[in-house]
């Protein structure tokens, strides 16, 4: 059972819990069997080029342009991704996920797309309902790791883009998220013992 957390903890924080749809040509990072449907020991890896998401607006004081402040951003990207899974005989769970790759991320502000959020704040659908605010085109690179035992479980996030706005400003952002349980709290389940969360541009 914890293992299955996890696996759709770290799909839906690295993705951004979005529902993507892909052309036929390409994938994005698959839900795999490792911890899911597989719940004995179990090594399962999986290769990706593609992601599509919708990214929730970064918030005041991270000295970042409006639109990420302020806007959804909905990321088309292609590039290179693995992600890997692991899970041992006693029920210890560890995954990572790394991307790299050429995206495009188009912003909206709140009035003019109808998001659907889940309890953690991540977008779950996006309806565009008007214009863009403005196009950030550039290279992502981004990892993320969780790892569970019978005492304690961890993640971090780590990504940054590289690139140029519609208005021909060259934009650089950086963010990192951590948390961590100890064996006096719940993993995954309970609010975590440390937890960071850092963004600058």
């Amino acid at each position: 059972m914890r293992a299955r957390v996890l696996v759709a903890l770290s799909a839906g924080l690295l993705l951004a819990a979005v529902a993507a749809s892909a052309p036929a040509s390409a994938t994005t990072a698959p839900l795999l069997a490792c911890g899911t449907t597989i719940v004995s020991s179990c090594s399962e890896t999986a290769h990706f080029d593609e992601v599509n998401q919708w990214l929730t607006p970064a918030g005041p004081g991270a000295g970042c342009p409006g639109y990420l402040e302020n806007d959804y951003g909905a990321m088309v990207g292609t590039g290179n991704g693995v992600e890997h899974t692991n899970l041992n005989k006693a029920g210890d769970f560890w995954a990572t996920t790394t991307f790299t790759g050429e995206v495009t991320i188009t912003f909206y502000s709140p009035s003019n797309v109808d998001v659907t959020l889940d309890d953690q704040g991540d977008v779950v659908s996006a309806t565009i309902t008007g214009p863009a605010d403005n196009v950030l085109t550039g290279h992502i690179t981004q990892w993320f790791g969780v790892s569970d035992n019978k005492q304690s479980g961890t993640f971090g996030l780590t990504f940054s883009v590289n690139g140029v706005d519609q208005d021909g400003a060259s934009v650089m952002v950086h963010g990192a998220q951590h948390a961590n349980w100890t064996p006096d709290s719940e993993p995954f389940a309970g609010p975590p013992s440390h937890a960071k969360a850092t963004l600058h541009c």
